[in-house]
């Protein structure tokens, strides 16, 4: 029976494998072999996971080390892999979700020259997430961490020969490696005082502490720091659209099941140094529950059908960590495992639609498409209806499970915001479904070409169409597995699943129908363009991200730029040495180089004219002695 090892080993073998050996297999051979060793990790993740729900609850821990890591400070630091209830829940959704992404992007990537690479790309990308979130301490965690960042420059990167996607993938690195910082500074601090940066350690420490001290706060901030730039919270947020330049599938596993909800496991993980960091505690609950309202707005009046969904994953994972500030732990992951049914399903049939139409992402260049494309039209509907919140559908029960939480805890402006936003992505979400698949056709040629998918494609779509419509049924079961997790620490009231009263219900439901009529009657009765109401000074703040990325540029960019040629000028003027060194040796170089022509005859003149030196040096020398 495969152990946690070897379920974070099979996706590096196969991405190693397919690095050295790809240019050698089969055209198809490559994604094969890539979505194999994925599926090996999900049903040794099964299998793992069942045995974790056999052992009692109070002892729900299955261990793997490799041995001693770091030794000489203190207690050893060891490369140690955990399975406990939290990881058990993402190990399933990465290899599970990841597995359905990569037997997708079989038929999405065929024919592409750089297809092996990218397989070898995916299946590093999971091996990452594996590490982080199997780590058994804060010190594998960050290397995991770091290594999902290194993955998913690639992988944004892919086409590389596009200068946006290589802007893009320098940007989402960048702001990701300010996040790094944090968590090494805080996991730093930790070890200085506790001397461990083992999750058994830290936690039986954190239970005896004081809450609200100036250590535990600082700490708790800058882990947060990390959560907030690799979850894209605002103001950390805005490499995550841009990431929508590496191929669709890669949009799925980034926005999905991976690394954006990397920082909601950090702060799931660390819930016992929250309760410690009450401000810092507040603070994710309500830069949570702005960035859901603030990213739903942007979404309003984008064009780009994969962009309206990357805001749509920053408003979600706003939930997501609406939920972590309200102590509703069990809901926010809840709303994780939703998230990634009904979006993954979302970004896959957007690309199924961006593959009939040879590319194309403009909504201005779509519409009819459901007569062209039933399957896609219907599955794409239900990931609608599931990220809108409709019941029966499985987002109505996490966003409710993350409302309610909000409300019993009294932390109305927080409920308030997200009742609100409920209804905006309903209006938007729909928007996006009408534009794309009802209305007359926007290009009639786009129209004539637009084909449904290959099975190898669809078959994928329609699994996560009724993992969108059925998987609420999930909540019970993560109740009883998380929240005795939860609850055995302090400060985690909320940890078990809870709605709020049926009213609060009733009026989240209302909005949400409010917003899709809103939709339905601007874009379809009235037929308003895509493009309607984006030239307006408030619709072109939204697009345009209210202007954020522009004041990021004026205030952080510019300024490293007019610092970097200050030290590039001080490099060259004060220690010139540095550049003189390199200049003289590259002189020398240049001054030998004829010597080195390649004919064999004229080394043979040089080696002939150098033993006859030698030899009248000697003679010389003899005659002179002599």
């Amino acid at each position: 029976m495969l152990g946690l090892i070897e379920i974070v080993v099979l996706p590096l073998m196969g991405s190693v494998t397919i690095m050295a050996f790809g240019g050698l297999m089969p055209k198809r051979l490559p994604g094969i072999w890539a979505s194999l060793v994925v599926f090996a990790s999900f049903l040794a993740s099964i299998a793992a996971d069942v045995r974790l729900g056999h052992l009692s609850a109070a002892h729900r821990m299955i261990t793997g080390t490799l041995g001693a890591w770091v030794t000489g400070f203190g207690p050893a630091i060891g490369w140690r892999l955990t399975l406990d209830p939290l990881s058990a829940v993402w190990l399933l959704v990465i290899t599970g979700i990841g597995f359905l992404i990569h037997v997708y992007s079989n038929g999405y990537m065929h024919g592409d020259s750089g297809e092996a690479r990218y397989f070898s790309y995916l299946n590093f990308f999971i091996f990452a997430m594996l590490l982080l979130v199997l780590a058994g301490n804060l010190l594998i965690l960050l290397i995991g961490w770091a290594l999902v960042g290194l993955a998913s420059y690639f992988l944004i990167g892919f086409w590389y020969e596009r200068t946006s996607a290589v802007l893009a993938a320098k940007k989402a690195f960048v702001m990701n490696t300010v996040g790094d910082v944090g968590v090494l500074v805080g996991l730093a601090l930790l070890y200085l005082r506790y001397h461990t940066v083992a999750y058994p350690g830290l936690f039986h420490a954190f239970a005896s502490a004081v809450p609200g001290q100036p250590f535990f706060e600082w700490t708790a901030f800058l882990l947060y720091i990390g959560a907030m730039a690799k979850s894209a919270q605002f103001p950390l947020h805005m490499w995550l659209a841009d990431a929508m330049e590496g191929p669709t599938p890669v949009s799925a596993l980034i926005h999905a099941a991976t690394m954006v909800t990397a920082g909601v496991y950090l702060m799931t993980r660390l819930f016992p140094l929250l309760r410690l960091a009450p401000v810092t505690h507040e603070m994710i609950g309500v830069i949570g529950a702005f960035t859901a309202i603030f990213a739903a707005s942007i979404a309003f009046f984008q064009q780009d059908i994969k962009r309206v969904l990357a805001y749509s994953t920053l408003s979600q994972l706003g939930y997501m960590f609406l939920g972590v500030g309200v102590g509703a732990y069990t809901a926010a992951v809840f709303h994780f495992v939703t998230h990634a049914f009904f979006k993954a399903l979302l970004f896959l049939a957007a690309g199924s639609v961006i593959h009939a139409l040879a590319g194309e992402q403009d909504l201005s260049r779509m519409g009819g498409l459901a007569k062209k494309l039933p399957v896609t039209m219907w599955t794409f509907l239900a990931g609608t209806l599931a990220i809108a919140g409709f019941p029966p559908f499985s987002g109505y029960f996490s966003k409710e499970a993350l409302l309610g939480a909000a409300f019993n805890s009294g932390h109305y402006g927080l409920w308030l915001i997200g009742v609100i936003t409920a209804g905006m992505t309903a209006f938007y979400m729909f928007r996006l479904f009408f534009l794309t698949f009802f209305g007359s056709p926007r290009d009639q040629a786009l129209y004539q070409h637009a084909h449904e998918a290959p099975l190898v494609m669809t078959i994928p779509v329609a699994i996560l169409a009724v993992l969108a419509v059925a998987g609420g049924a999930l909540g019970g079961g993560l109740d009883r597995w998380l929240a005795p997790v939860f609850a055995q620490y302090p400060g985690a009231a909320h940890a078990a699943l809870a709605a709020g009263p049926i009213w609060s219900t009733v009026l989240t439901v209302g909005l949400a129908v409010v917003g899709m009529g809103a939709a339905y009657w601007i874009y379809l009765r009235r037929g308003l363009a895509p493009t309607a109401g984006t030239e307006t000074a408030p619709g072109r703040w939204m697009r345009q991200a209210w202007g954020l990325d522009a004041a990021w540029t004026l205030v952080a960019v510019e300024p490293s730029k007019i610092l970097g040629d200050a030290f590039r000028k001080m490099e060259r003027g004060v220690l010139f040495a540095v550049d003189g060194v390199a200049t003289g040796i590259w002189a020398w170089a240049e001054d030998l180089r004829p010597l080195q022509t390649g004919q064999v005859r004229r080394y043979a003149l040089s080696i002939m004219v150098g033993l006859f030196a030698i030899l009248a040096y000697y003679l010389v020398r003899g005659r002179v002695i002599g």
